[in-house]
């Protein structure tokens, strides 16, 4: 159990007793492999094994044992003076040929000296790997850090591993003394609460970090704050090492996506904070079973992915480590896999952690199997590095791995697999109301005082396309937002009105001055799309109809409801969608004879449709149903000549439908015109009690 009385702790440690307390069971293995004539490499930070040194050394001297350090430091009393690595080689080259019995060798620094450099090992590595390797007896106990793994021909001399890493979540509560837990508890307490912070650590920067704690004042219930301050300072203690600590809230500062941030918190947040509130190990291990090691968040860019990873991690306060899938590549063979090594370790010590991997497809693209290309090669060499090291996870030291990647079906199939990128994640160009959501948090940040009708109003026109042929992103609404701040401040306003508005409307698609007759034409094209609304049942859709410019080069606009995200949708339905987009269309045709160029955007959305409904959905009467589109979900132009007749077919179909209807409803299509010149914007009432009155 990890709720304690805090008078059942320790009153008192030492460094050697945290050591000693903190790997007990990893210490006894190595000492009685050392009295079995057995080398052990024992991997461990490099502050603890001054420690281990010892306290092995005093167990092997009362075994009879003798322990000679290898250190490369000159003997008592010599005058000699030199690199302490050639003195560690030479004291090796001295002591190999020695018979003496029952004798064990301690080589502190066996790492350094022999880490791979880049190209290949390094003098010294090869003369140390020639001298042990030519005496198999020696007995020897070397220290391997983290940050510099041994080249294995010269691991492969020690039979027996020890790792002494991190915090044994089952040792704790000898680490920690009475009056230290008085800063965190009265009476008695949750060590869940503390290891889960400090669980990266090893025992002598946790003794450190304590005694800074055993200095502050106890814990007083009467001040709420306390607590928490305690346990922040405790965090930024422990988040160090080239992390840094997410300020970016889920809620506070991601607007909208609340089926995404359900996801999140289902599967991710819920789980970890109830683990953080158990204080029975068993159960912990039960829950820690089902904690996904990794997410993927796909989608187009600009939308977000990289922030929600953001947002998780100051949700688990977690320390957050930024990689560019780029920067771990490397024209040295080895050193790409080198650095997720020491990614992995620098995250474990200052777990909580999340590593995110942006563009991770540019380092985890789908296998070639061509052996021949090098990069390829490097790419693959990092991937398998990358899966070994979240198939080694330490359950107890938490670390979430979140990639990045604007196409899921590039991703190398190994990285889907259950255990590993577990949750699949889409963050989708944001529909009307994450839109509406978004610029309501700009509008706040940025202090332009946008009216609820003008958030409404963004959100309705930025749900057509940009100028680049995307959808708007989050970050398209973020520059839009900012572009309005500056335009208010270089006309000498801090915040919004209906007269500045309309000029920065004309300054988003430059200087329109539209003749009457072209006022005309923009009305008649828009009511042709209300009306279009109206045949298929669906005027709760329209929010209003406006001649107000919509931006970005739109002179009027019909906002809509959003579809939802991953809406059912029938073949009939779709069809509609088609002949409303054409509404405008076909109703400058009926009443001019010709139309304008503002239909562009309306049918570059009517043929998606369309072009949709056949190679995605099988729609559109294709003789054998098949999905004709490429990943992307692109039609494949292998297909597109087969299939171009059929798109044809279901726009003509929706123009001819359109057009019947307006001739059938010309009258009123002039009318709603006119209404709309007359007052600028119809509201949704307005155009409910226009039809309730007939059109009149």
């Amino acid at each position: 159990m990890l709720e304690l009385k805090i008078t059942d702790l320790p009153k008192k440690l030492s460094m050697f007793d945290a050591v000693d307390n903190g790997y007990q069971e990893q210490i006894r293995f190595a000492w009685s492999r050392l009295r079995e004539n057995v080398s052990v490499l024992i991997k461990c930070e490099k502050q603890i094994t001054p420690y281990l040194q010892a306290i092995l050394k005093k167990r092997l001297a009362s075994d009879g044992k003798t322990v000679s350090i290898i250190d490369g430091r000159p003997p008592a009393g010599s005058t000699e003076q030199g690199p302490r690595v050639m003195g560690m080689v030479n004291q090796l080259r001295s002591l190999v040929n020695n018979t003496e019995p029952n004798k064990v060798f301690l080589i502190s620094y066996l790492d350094i000296i022999t880490s791979t450099a880049i190209g290949g090992l390094s003098q010294e590595a090869k003369e140390i790997m020639t001298i042990i390797h030519e005496n198999p007896l020696l007995v020897m106990a070397a220290f391997e850090d983290p940050d510099f793994p041994l080249p294995e021909l010269i691991a492969q001399a020690f039979p027996a591993r020890a790792e002494m890493i991190g915090l044994p979540r089952s040792k704790i509560a000898k680490l920690i003394t009475t009056e230290e837990a008085r800063k965190f508890a009265v009476e008695s307490i949750n060590l869940m609460s503390l290891y889960k912070f400090v669980s990266g650590l090893n025992p002598v920067r946790f003794r450190e970090i304590m005694t800074i704690f055993a200095h502050k004042a106890d814990l007083d219930p009467k001040i709420p704050e306390m607590l928490p301050n305690y346990m922040q300072e405790l965090r930024g203690y422990t988040a160090c090492g080239g992390a840094s600590l997410s300020s970016i809230q889920l809620d506070r500062d991601i607007a909208g996506y609340q089926g995404v941030k359900k996801q999140i918190r289902e599967n991710i947040l819920n789980l970890l904070q109830k683990a953080g509130q158990i204080s029975d190990e068993k159960e912990i291990r039960k829950l820690e079973s089902i904690i996904p090691k990794g997410l993927i968040f796909h989608g187009p860019p600009g939308t977000g992915k990289t922030l929600f990873a953001k947002g998780i991690a100051e949700a688990l306060n977690a320390a957050i480590y930024m990689v560019s899938g780029p920067e771990l590549k490397s024209k040295w063979v080895g050193e790409g896999e080198a650095n997720i090594r020491r990614l992995f370790a620098r995250a474990r010590a200052t777990a909580p952690a999340v590593i995110v991997f942006d563009e991770l497809d540019s380092i985890a693209a789908q296998r070639s199997g061509n052996t021949s290309d090098g990069g390829s090669q490097a790419s693959h060499s990092m991937v398998n590095q990358l899966l070994t090291e979240m198939d080694g996870f330490r359950k107890e030291q938490l670390v979430l791995v979140i990639g990045t990647t604007n196409f899921l079906s590039c991703l190398d199939p190994a990285f889907l697999r259950p255990g590993r990128f577990e949750y699949q994640i889409e963050i989708p160009y944001p529909e009307w109301e994450d839109r509406r959501a978004i610029l309501e948090l700009y509008n706040h940040n940025f202090e332009t005082g946008l009216t609820a009708g003008d958030l409404d109003t963004l959100a309705g026109w930025t749900g057509r396309f940009t100028d680049n042929g995307t959808p708007f992103t989050g970050d398209h609404l973020n520059a839009l937002l900012r572009d309005l701040k500056r335009f208010l401040l270089n006309r000498g306003r801090t915040a919004v009105d209906d007269e500045s508005l309309k000029a920065w409307f004309k300054h988003q698609e430059g200087e329109n001055h539209l003749t009457t007759e072209e006022e005309r034409v923009v009305a008649i094209h828009e009511c042709g799309h209300a009306i279009l609304y109206r045949k298929a049942g669906r005027m709760e859709d329209v929010r209003k109809v406006t001649l107000e410019s919509g931006g970005g080069g739109t002179l009027g606009m019909v906002q809509s409801k959003a579809r939802r995200p991953n809406a059912f949708f029938t073949e009939s339905r779709l069809r509609n969608d088609v002949a409303i987009c054409l509404g405008g269309y076909a109703a400058e045709k009926l009443v001019f004879g010709e139309i304008s160029t503002g239909a562009s955007q309306d049918l570059k959305t009517a043929t998606r449709i369309a072009s949709d409904m056949v190679a995605i959905h099988g729609m559109g009467g294709i003789p054998a149903p098949r999905f004709f589109a490429e990943e992307n979900g692109q039609l494949s132009p292998i297909f597109m000549g087969q299939l171009s007749g059929r798109i044809d077919v279901i726009l003509a179909e929706a123009q001819a439908q359109a057009v019947k209807y307006l001739q059938d409803n010309r009258a009123i299509l002039d009318r709603l015109a006119d209404l709309l010149i007359e007052r600028r914007t119809l509201t949704q009432e307005d155009l409910a009690a226009f039809f309730v009155r007939g059109g009149v």
